[in-house]
C-alpha cells in the first residue's frame, strides 16, 4: 500500500460529511483526553480528530478493509486543518456495545460465539504477508508508545530491519528520556532478550486487543454472518476445532456481529506481540477474560512476562 494522498474521501459516503464546526459541536462525545477527541455526529459519522490523532490510523483502516473481510469501520475522510493543525478521521458509526460492557451479561455459549470470531479475524489478520520488517504501513516508524521519543531517534522509532535491532530499541529507551532508570537494568535487557525474543516474523497486529475495542451487535441468525467476520461468502470458511476452552461450533442462540475498533497502534509488530499487549491489558484478572486469550490468539508464554515487564517500565 503506497502512501495515501490527503485529502481523502470515500466514494461510498452515506451522506454529506460534517464541517469541521459540526464536528467541534457534538455533544455526543465519546472520549476527550490529550488532544485526542472522539465524537458521534448525526446517525452515520463518528469522528476522531484533535492535534495527536495521527492519521496512520484511518490508513491502517483503509488497508484492513482491502486486504482482509474483517469487520471494521468504514473511513469515509482523513485530512488535516492547516489552521488549527487537527487531524480528522471520519468513520462509520457501527451500533453495538463494547465487549467490555456486555461481558458480564453472557452467557457462556454467548462467549464462545464471540471468541470464535475474534479467533477468526485476528487469524486472518495474522496471515497478511510480511513486509520483512518491523515498522508501520510503507516502512514508517513503529507507534506504539514503548518506541516513542520526544525527539526523532530512528535508533529507537524505527522501522528495524531484524528483530536485533528492536530489541537493542527498547534496551536503548530504558534510559534514553530519564535518569530514573539504571544502565544496568538496560544491559540486562541487551543480555535476556535476545534469548526471549528472538525468531518472530514481522505480523501486521491491531495492537489494542481489549474488550472496549471490540464493539458486539445481536444480529438475526439468517444474516449470514457465522464463520467468523468474514462479509463476501465466497471467502468464507470452515471452523477448525481448538484445544482451549471453546472449540468452534456452530451457535445455538443468538448471533452477534463484532466489529473491530481502534487501529492507531496497528503496525507490524514481532508475532508474539499482539498475545502480549492482550495479556498486558488483562489487568487485575477480575474474570475470566484472560483464561480465553488463548482460544482468540496464539499464546506466547514465554514472551508475556518479559512484554510485560518492559511494557510497564517504558510506557507506564
Amino acid at each position: 500500500m503506497g502512501l495515501l494522498p490527503l485529502p481523502f474521501t470515500s466514494a461510498d459516503v452515506p451522506s454529506p460529511l460534517p464541517t469541521n464546526a459540526q464536528i467541534e459541536a457534538s455533544k455526543d462525545v465519546f472520549t476527550d483526553f490529550s488532544g485526542r477527541k472522539v465524537v458521534r455526529v448525526g446517525k452515520h459519522f463518528v469522528v476522531k480528530y484533535g492535534i495527536n490523532i495521527d492519521i496512520i490510523e484511518g490508513e491502517n483502516m483503509l488497508f484492513v478493509r482491502k486486504t482482509t473481510t474483517i469487520f471494521i469501520p468504514k473511513v469515509y475522510a482523513l485530512y488535516t486543518d492547516s489552521s488549527t493543525r487537527k487531524n480528522y478521521i471520519v468513520m462509520e458509526n457501527v451500533e453495538g456495545e463494547t465487549l467490555a460492557s456486555k461481558w458480564p451479561s453472557l452467557t457462556e455459549s454467548q462467549k464462545g460465539t464471540i471468541i470464535t470470531k475474534l479467533k477468526l479475524s485476528f487469524d486472518e489478520l495474522r496471515q497478511l504477508p510480511s513486509p520483512g520488517y518491523f515498522g508501520s504501513l510503507d516502512k514508517r516508524p513503529l507507534l506504539d508508545d514503548i518506541f516513542h521519543t520526544r525527539e526523532k531517534t530512528p535508533s529507537i522509532n524505527g522501522p528495524f530491519q531484524n528483530e536485533d535491532a528492536l530489541n537493542e530499541a527498547m534496551a536503548q529507551k530504558y534510559t534514553f528520556e530519564t535518569i530514573c532508570q539504571t544502565s544496568h537494568k538496560a544491559d540486562l535487557y541487551r543480555q535476556a532478550l535476545p534469548q526471549v525474543f528472538c525468531g518472530h516474523a514481522p505480523t501486521f497486529t491491531h495492537a489494542d486487543f481489549q474488550r472496549k475495542n471490540f464493539i458486539v451487535r445481536v444480529v438475526s441468525s439468517e444474516a449470514g454472518l457465522w464463520n467468523g467476520c468474514q462479509r463476501r461468502k465466497s471467502k468464507t470458511r470452515d471452523v477448525s476445532a481448538g484445544d482451549g476452552l471453546w472449540a468452534a461450533k456452530r451457535p445455538a442462540e443468538d448471533e452477534f456481529k463484532v466489529t473491530i475498533i481502534d487501529w492507531e497502534k496497528a503496525d507490524w509488530y514481532p508475532s508474539y506481540w499482539e498475545y502480549g499487549v492482550a495479556h498486558c491489558a488483562v489487568g487485575r484478572w477480575d474474570d475470566d477474560w484472560g483464561l480465553f486469550l488463548r482460544d482468540m490468539l496464539t499464546p506466547y508464554y514465554a514472551e508475556a512476562p518479559w512484554f510485560q515487564m518492559l511494557r510497564f517500565e517504558l510506557w507506564s
